[in-house]
């Protein structure tokens, strides 16, 4: 019989740990922890993955075969026949197997896509006792004797390795480092465990001794998201994956001479979660292939040549069918799509040609199509959702699989708007290619995931991880495909001085990172103000990235000391830059009135967009999930002269809807209009409800109307009076935060059009203008302290000099005009 043991927490406790900030738009489907200043970081580093292929690779401690992970469940694979045989099949999702001793226990982790338990199956029997706790749970490792179960939890608010007792069901903690412990190997002996910590910008493995109560590093790495470990099941040896620059290689140490280390695998790889055979000779790990399909490998442990492990067959348990899916568009040519499968019981299926990705808003676990794909399956019922893109409304179905048969499944997709067919192109100016996911993705997965998505202009930024800059290699490159373009660009990642993209970098900005509290290799008195010198002397247009997050003002005094602390005096100091008003995780609400406050100075900065994604990781939302979409008179022209429709201020900004915003007098946005009376008029698009249409002008709303509901297109119009100066905008958006808003994917469906210009560009009303120069003063005398508390003694004149100059410019304009 299966058996639920749980541990209470005191109530007031988890509650702090659970409770959602109010600062962050992105709402944590999983119990909140404290280990990372952002919860998605943990969830895409620290929980488990679905993929199609083998993960997790689990050698049996009689050698004759190896649990692993697939498509959401256990499998045992025989070494001798390579035939996989399913563990588990239930609607969650089944990950990272160990092994008891004596093999006759499998302990794993299961997610149900809001939280994580350990499960304890009796291999023989199928039984499974459930250890779960209100936290996440992680990483189950048995002690030598079998009695005791370790474990990673976040029950203490920050994961931790905790030790289970089986008879008697008590619990303890082990560790309490200030972030993430988990992936606890035993040692040879019983008095020792390795795990991974992580401690700011180092990852660790450490070695823990209960007798003498040492708990010392046994290896370090920087930044190492992957620095996943296993222990020779006789020698003190340990084997773990690390990276040099995009790649990942397995090396083995003597934990009695951790000086040296032997690197086992070479060239172009990424290999993870290395585990040592059950005599020591041989260890078993994965890596992706060029679909980004995990294989199943083996290298000896002294060297030697890494070898395939082959599946040849795939026992269910149950016959199995084909499902064929041929997305198509209102023509009947087939397109790619963005789709969602689950079966009866509600367990998602994983692509098998492709990565498949986990939507952390919706809970959704989704994959791209190009073109027709021929998936094999269980026989079942199986739901299908399919979109291509925010502004295609979703195409549910529902199909049967047989035994032996296929299914043919068209589904027909038709946007509520069609940008091309309006004349304009979808771009997303900021987002990842390579972050540390768990494979190396490359332009062809970026244009893949593009195509799904409608999105035909986008620009990944290589970015560090402190010394290590991931996808350096590919500045400047740019790939096409049928109209969708990747262009590569770079994110100079100056801690709280505020984030800087460089679209059109050929080489990259140094140093690639500085500012207090990260390391300092050089001298620390830096400013952003280098990044704008750089980008003038090579004609790049600089981008402040994810300036704010919450939906309040960030000028609020709550909020305030929060805003990059060189965001707003390089707005004064500087001419040409943008600023990024919607990004995938924060609420364009809160960044549009940082926005309207560089507008009302008379700073015409153009509002950009994006979703801050990452190819490779598997927990993210997709690329496009903010966006700008640009007036072009052909969608295919070249990159940079599309790209410079949006540095100049046209278009609209979006997290999914359109908005097309016009005068009477013929003007759209980025145009100069006259001042007085007015007649407007907004198309409004959406795949969901939409409450709110405002018409903004100088920060303020002038005018409401009520807007679409799901699947409608509609315009609206009004009258206005225009002042004398200043700026007119429209902007549509939902009134709630949204748990699920598939197709989009921000809990908040938003679009702003840039601003049409009131007499001419730049121009400002004397009231807006002082108001807004004192608010932002405000801000900068927030960044002087905040500066001098992070610095301390450290002296940045550098910065200290650009601040009080910006100050000087802005109490001038709060000065009566003359």
């Amino acid at each position: 019989m299966s058996g639920i043991i749980c541990r209470s927490l005191i109530t007031l406790l988890f509650a702090s740990v659970c409770s959602v900030s109010v600062q962050a738009q992105f709402t944590n489907r999983y119990p909140k922890l404290d280990d990372f200043g952002h919860q998605i970081y943990l969830e895409q580093h620290e929980l488990p993955i679905l993929a199609h292929g083998p993960t997790d690779p689990a050698p049996s401690p009689d050698g004759e075969s190896i649990a692993f992970a697939a498509q959401g469940w256990l499998w045992l694979l025989d070494l001798d026949s390579g035939i996989a045989r399913r563990l588990t099949r239930g609607g969650d999702v089944d990950s990272r197997p160990r092994w008891s001793a004596d093999g006759r226990r499998l302990a794993f982790v299961r997610d149900t896509g809001k939280d994580t338990s350990l499960v304890v199956m009796d291999v023989a029997g199928g039984d499974e006792t459930i250890i779960n706790t209100p936290a996440i749970d992680l990483d189950p490792e048995f002690s030598g004797d079998g009695e005791s179960l370790y474990y990673a939890s976040g029950q203490s608010g920050s994961i931790d390795i905790w030790r289970h007792h089986f008879a008697s069901g008590h619990s303890e903690r082990i560790t309490a480092l200030r972030q993430v412990e988990r992936n606890v190997r035993r040692v040879p002996g019983s008095d020792s465990i390795l795990y991974l910590d992580g401690q700011g910008p180092s990852r660790q493995l450490r070695l823990r001794n209960f007798l003498t109560g040492s708990d010392i590093s046994a290896h370090a790495e920087t930044l190492t998201y992957h620095l996943s470990a296993d222990v020779h099941p006789v020698e003190r040896l340990v084997v773990f994956s690390a990276p040099r620059e995009n790649d990942y290689h397995l090396w083995t140490k003597d934990l009695d001479h951790p000086g040296v280390r032997k690197q086992l695998t070479f060239g172009e790889g990424y290999a993870l979660t290395p585990a040592f055979s059950a005599d020591g000779t041989s260890i078993y790990f994965v890596e992706a292939d060029a679909a980004r399909q995990f294989q199943l490998k083996t290298v000896p442990t002294y060297g030697g040549k890494v070898e395939t492990v082959k599946i040849t067959a795939w026992n269910y348990g149950k016959k199995t069918g084909q499902l064929r899916l041929a997305p198509q568009d209102v023509r009947g040519d087939i397109v790619s799509a963005r789709v969602s499968i689950v079966d009866e019981q509600g367990h998602p299926v994983a692509s098998p040609s492709d990565a498949t990705y986990f939507d952390p808003q919706s809970g959704r676990n989704y994959f791209y199509t190009d073109g027709e794909e021929v998936m094999t399956l269980p026989v079942g019922t199986y739901d299908i959702t399919a979109t291509n893109g925010p502004l295609t409304p979703l195409v549910r179905q529902t199909v049967v699989v047989r035994a032996n048969k296929a299914a043919d499944l068209a589904l027909r997709l038709e946007p509520v708007w069609d940008a091309r067919k309006a004349g304009y192109i979808a771009a997303d100016y900021h987002n990842h290619l390579n972050g540390d996911g768990h494979n190396r993705a490359n332009h062809g997965h970026a244009l893949r995931v593009q195509k799904g998505e409608s999105l035909h202009h986008m620009s990944p930024m290589s970015w560090n991880r402190w010394e290590r800059k991931i996808d350096r290699e590919l500045l400047g490159t740019q790939t096409r495909s049928e109209g969708f373009v990747v262009s590569q660009g770079q994110e100079v990642r100056s801690h709280f001085h505020g984030h800087i993209g460089l679209v059109g970098v050929q080489e990259p900005f140094a140093p690639w990172f500085f500012g207090p509290r990260n390391p300092t290799l050089g001298d620390p008195d830096l400013s952003n103000g280098m990044v704008f010198d750089y980008a003038r002397d090579r004609n790049l247009f600089p981008i402040y990235v994810h300036p704010a997050s919450a939906d309040e003002d960030p000028f609020s005094p709550a909020l305030i000391a929060r805003l990059p602390i060189e965001l707003v005096s390089d707005a004064v100091l500087e001419d040409n830059f943008g600023l990024e008003t919607v990004i995938g995780w924060s609420s364009p609400l809160g960044t549009s009135q940082l926005w309207y406050r560089l507008l009302n100075v008379g700073r015409s900065v153009p509002a950009m967009s994006g979703t801050d994604a990452w190819v490779d990781f598997y927990r993210t939302p997709a690329v496009g999930t903010g966006r700008n979409y640009l007036p072009v008179e052909s969608a295919d022209g070249d990159f940079a002269t599309i790209f410079r429709e949006a540095t100049t201020g046209r278009g609209f900004v979006s997290t999914g809807p359109a908005i097309l915003f016009e005068l009477n007098d013929g003007s759209q946005p980025g145009d100069v209009t006259r001042a007085g009376s007015h007649s407007w008029s907004a198309f409004v698009a959406s795949t969901v409800d939409l409450e709110k249409l405002e018409i903004i002008v100088n920060g303020e709303v002038v005018a409401r109307r009520s807007s679409v509901s799901a699947g409608e297109a509609q315009t609206m119009s009004g009258d206005i009076v225009l002042p004398e100066a200043g700026w007119v905008a429209a902007r549509v958006y939902s009134a709630e935060r949204q748990t699920d808003p598939w197709p989009m994917m921000h809990p908040r469906p938003f679009a702003h059009s840039a601003p049409i210009w009131i007499g001419e560009r730049g121009s400002s009303d004397p009231e807006a203008r002082a108001k807004a120069a004192g608010d932002m003063i405000r801000a900068i005398e927030a960044a002087e302290q905040t500066s001098r508390d992070a610095y301390g003694e450290v002296q940045v004149s550098t910065l200290m000099d650009r601040l009080a100059a910006a100050k000087a410019l802005l109490r001038d304009m709060t000065l009566p005009e003359q």
